[in-house]
């Protein structure tokens, strides 16, 4: 028997892939996962046996792949999702999307590009009363979105459908919430990336050409322009390196009101448009 902490100090110490603080983070969603531990149980001197399974979960974390993957799930909005390596794993930025749109209790809501389903879900558990749709160009990440959704008790909706070529695959034709993280980082950002990220999240639902990387949001945009309702907001997560031509590409497509917000970093990062 060994005790909890010296297992904990153990278990970060040979996690080398991250850095101290982080290392010391994943070693405990690790235990906290396996043995149900909290960090109080860490403190009081608890005492457990020393299970071989670490070795491997400290292989697969130092080849760089995401705990979220490991363990199956992510939090996002003090929430547990599923996800694997068909969707994104949840980003704080993407939360701080979800705060922007809360106060805005909407009645009819669409997300374009939904992933694992964490932006719908949260806006449909905020807010009953809602329709809430979403859609992805991946049945492997519907799966995952459809899972989260029943999990959380979420009235979602799900469809595939490509926004590049959209066709709406709902009876709703106007929503006066539209929102979307689409894929915005540019093929030649790839160096600045990290290995757990490049190697192991969906491509698909990341990168976009360095020729065009804004080809999500003009598409985005001309869906809006069809679907948004006439009082209707239009959110989106940006690429902070394109705010301005991002912001620029919504106000030639006729959009009277957009305005760019910096995230918890300063970043450029969020678009809130309307017609």
């Amino acid at each position: 028997m060994n005790s909890l902490k010296a297992i904990y100090d153990k278990l970060s110490g040979d996690i080398w892939f991250y850095n101290r603080d982080e290392a010391r983070e994943i070693a405990f969603l690790l235990l906290q996962k396996l043995w149900g531990i909290s960090r109080t149980d860490l403190l009081i001197g608890e005492t457990q046996h020393v299970a071989e399974e670490l070795d491997l979960y400290i292989e697969r974390i130092n080849q760089g792949e995401p705990i979220q993957y490991i363990l199956g799930e992510a939090w996002f909005m003090n929430r547990r999702f599923h996800v694997n390596p068909s969707v994104l794993i949840p980003r704080p930025e993407t939360e701080e999307l979800v705060t922007h749109v809360s106060a805005l209790s909407p009645k009819k809501v669409l997300d374009l590009g939904t992933g694992s389903g964490c932006i719908p879900v949260n806006i449909a558990l905020e807010n009953p009363e809602a329709e809430v749709f979403g859609i992805d160009i991946s049945e492997h990440a519907l799966e995952t979105a459809k899972r989260n959704a029943e999990e959380h008790k979420a009235n979602v909706k799900f469809a595939l459908a490509n926004m590049l070529d959209f066709q709406n695959p709902f009876l709703v034709q106007e929503f006066d919430l539209i929102i979307s993280n689409p894929p915005y980082v540019k093929e030649n950002e790839k160096p600045e990336m990290r290995k757990n990220v490049l190697d192991f999240e969906p491509h698909l639902a990341l990168f976009v050409s360095d020729l065009d990387p804004l080809i999500f949001y003009r598409a985005i945009a001309d869906i809006a322009w069809k679907h948004l309702a006439p009082r209707g907001a239009l959110w989106l997560e940006i690429n902070s390196y394109l705010g301005k031509e991002t912001a620029e590409l919504f106000s030639q497509k006729g959009y009277k009101h957009v305005r760019l917000l910096k995230d918890f970093f300063g970043k450029e990062r969020f678009l809130e448009i309307k017609k």
